[in-house]
């Protein structure tokens, strides 16, 4: 006998689409790969709260280790105390399967209940024994990539009262080119005279100020001192008097038992000069050694009556590729602006912005610099002024080369009517223009200078004088 079910309740033989499979499989992957994520996402956050916790025992037990030490023997290898001690600056230390790297600073602290050394807090007085305690900072990181995971800081104080010597004080100061402080910045001072080495590797504080007491004298100019920011900054220090005729602008400098000695070091970040050459047709000038060097300098010649040039701090030779270009990377700023200058048989006819190019710090500087090959070519070195406002006339002097009797002075800009200057006159073995320059109801803004000798050989400085309005 054969049962029959109700329709209801009958079962298909009708198997599932390809589509729907396809829908079902999505959706569980979907699902998967959000269950999947949220998990990797907590045990990544388990990691580094595990990591965290290890660093900070670590941090802990070290600075525990310091308290417990004698006081005398606080002092890094190559940290801000002198004479140095034999504590590791930086260590590893393995927790488990990971490594961690633990960074050690030891400095002295100069309480300002008693003043300070350089006698600037008011009704306080100059304290010439400003190490009144010292202060532990444990940093600890990541092995992998480099993360601060903790950092600690403690004073500590010697149970003993601090005691005159004949040692003396280094102030150091580091600022940046508007003169603001800049925190944190490495500080290397070195001096081998002194048995041991003075050697001591610190950072300045968030003020920019560092102070070091304790320095062994020296009256030789024996010590020496650096500072620098890392990558992308520039590199500021005092120079050995050992160069024969020269003496260094920036000299080492004498530690002076009962005195304070005041150093100030200027650093920024460091900056980008795009140079094109181009000839006195606008085409490209490669392979072309161009040679750059800094008005900053580093060693100033003894007799001032000497023809010897400086030495500059920057100086360095540089060749035009095909499109007649070259870059310069991590130029240090230089408010004084860098000379730049072409080999024997060519002449620099004008330089836009104009020589000497000021570098400002964390820029980026494009130059052009038109040279030629024949020597009567009109030459722009210099132009006074640069500007004028457009409600009446202005006299411009130029300065340069093959600027002779009959040469014309004139401004064009895109757009705009030229201007043709008056009264232009040659003197100097042509080598200055002077000539008078109607601004009224002109345009505002950058135009191009003009000089055109006679024959018809023209220079064009580029951007070379600016028209404001009132």
């Amino acid at each position: 006998m054969r049962l029959l079910l109700p329709r209801s309740i009958q079962f298909s033989n009708r198997g599932f689409t390809l589509i729907e499979v396809l829908v079902a499989t999505t959706m569980i992957t979907i699902v998967g790969a959000a269950i999947l994520s949220t998990i990797t996402a907590f045990l990544r956050v388990s990691l580094i709260a595990q990591d965290t916790v290890r660093a900070q025992n670590i941090a802990n037990e070290k600075l525990e280790t310091l308290k417990n030490m004698p006081y005398d023997d606080l002092a890094t290898v190559a940290g801000a105390i002198y004479p140095p001690g034999n504590l590791p600056d930086s260590e590893n230390v393995t927790v488990g399967t990971h490594t961690y790297v633990v960074h050690t600073f030891i400095s002295y602290v100069d309480d300002p209940f008693d003043g300070d050394a350089s006698g600037s807090i008011p009704g306080k007085p100059v304290d010439f024994y400003p190490f009144d305690y010292k202060r532990a900072t444990i940093e600890v990181r990541d092995n992998n990539d480099d993360r601060v995971l903790a950092k600690i800081s403690s004073n500590i104080a010697a149970n003993a009262a601090e005691t005159s010597d004949d040692t003396g004080i280094l102030f150091v100061q580091v600022v940046d080119s508007d003169g603001d402080p800049v925190p944190n910045a490495n500080i290397h001072l070195t001096n081998t005279n002194p048995d041991p080495d003075v050697d001591i590797n610190t950072i300045t504080d968030l003020n920019g100020n560092l102070q070091i007491p304790l320095l062994p004298e020296d009256t030789t100019n024996g010590y020496h001192i650096e500072a620098s920011l890392g990558s992308g900054y520039s590199v500021d220090q005092t120079y050995p008097d050992t160069v024969p005729d020269y003496d260094p602008v920036q000299p080492d400098f004498n530690i002076l038992a009962q005195q304070v000695t005041n150093i100030t070091l200027v650093i920024d970040l460091t900056s980008t000069m795009n140079v094109t050459v181009v000839d006195e047709t606008g085409a490209a000038v490669a392979d072309l050694e161009v040679t750059v060097e800094s008005n900053k300098n580093t060693y100033e010649p003894s007799d001032p009556l000497s023809t010897e040039p400086p030495i500059s701090k920057f100086s360095d030779s540089f060749t035009t590729d095909s499109s007649g270009e070259f870059t310069i990377e991590d130029l240090e700023f230089d408010l004084g602006g860098y000379q730049l200058s072409v080999p024997t048989g060519y002449f620099v006819i004008s330089t836009t912005p104009y020589q000497k190019v000021t570098v400002g710090a964390d820029a980026t500087i494009n130059v052009t610099l038109k040279v030629t090959t024949d020597s009567s070519w009109p030459r722009i070195e210099q132009v006074t002024p640069i500007s004028g406002i457009n409600n009446g006339a202005v006299t411009v002097e130029i300065l340069g080369a093959n600027l002779p009797v009959g040469s014309t002075m004139g401004l064009t800009k895109s757009g705009q009517s030229s201007i043709d200057a008056t009264g232009v006159i040659s003197s100097d073995s042509d080598t200055k223009l002077i000539g008078d320059f109607d601004l009224t109801g002109a345009a505002t803004g950058a135009w191009n200078l003009v000089v055109t000798a006679p024959g018809g050989k023209s220079t064009t400085q580029s951007s070379g004088f600016t028209i404001n309005s009132p």
